[in-house]
């Protein structure tokens, strides 16, 4: 993947275009379906029903649709910068080997037993 979006980029992305003119015969509307199953839509009109031309109505609807994918697209290339400048964190880390203790905790004796402190007398 480049990083940058391209209009081929978008076409590539294309998987399949429909288009509908209204009944007002003046109004087209573009529905583009992307690989991934996603539709935008587009729209063009003319302000006279008589200058209607289907080709032009098209290719202005097509190019609204278009111009709505862009955003997405650009979206979806930042998100994959940045991932790829993430830095990976583990799950699980291994665990510290840890030190066998080789004397006994303060106050006691290796068995557990309190150590006699200096100077105190046991009764």
């Amino acid at each position: 993947m480049e990083n940058k979006v391209t209009l081929e980029g978008i076409k590539s992305k294309i998987k399949a275009e429909c288009y509908i003119v209204l009944p007002d015969g003046r109004t087209t509307i573009c529905q583009l379906t992307l690989q991934n199953g996603y539709t935008i839509n587009g729209t063009s009109a003319c302000v006279d029903p008589a200058e209607f031309d289907r080709d032009a109505g098209r290719k202005y609807a097509f190019e609204s649709a278009v111009s709505k994918i862009w955003p997405l697209e650009g979206y979806l290339l930042a998100e994959k910068l940045y991932w790829d400048r993430a830095v990976p964190v583990a799950t699980n880390p291994p665990k510290k080997p840890s030190k066998a203790r080789e004397t006994a905790p303060w106050g006691l004796k290796k068995d557990g037993t309190p150590k006699q402190r200096p100077g105190r007398k046991t009764a």
